[in-house]
């Protein structure tokens, strides 16, 4: 699994927020071992992630979404989110958007 560098920012500043930092933590050390693949976007990745963000400023759309929507869509691969709602929202080519990897019908009830 690739993690786009904006999403790690992310998810340490969010477990950290939360009171979790050994979650940040052991997060991270899954990076080093490489369990997850940590990669920043590409020149034309980041490019199309600020045009996004432009494009979409009255959705609330942040770096690390637009980030992810971005190399998703350029590498052909799949988004695992549960933002849908600016997920499915954001089109990045005819009308198209990036495959989840998880669908809202597929959570589990809470």
């Amino acid at each position: 699994m690739v993690i786009p560098w904006p999403v790690f920012t992310e998810v340490d500043l969010l477990l950290r927020s939360r009171g979790h930092a050994k979650a940040a933590t052991t997060f991270e050390a899954a990076l080093l071992d490489g369990v997850h693949r940590l990669e920043p976007p590409t020149r034309a990745e980041l490019g199309q992630a600020v045009a996004l963000l432009e494009r979409y400023q009255d959705l609330g759309l942040d770096l690390p979404d637009a980030v992810t929507i971005s190399m998703s869509a350029a590498r052909s691969g799949w988004a695992w989110t549960w933002d849908y709602r600016h997920f499915r929202a954001v089109t990045v080519e005819r009308g198209r958007g990036v495959p989840l990897l998880v669908a809202e019908g597929e959570l589990p009830d809470p």
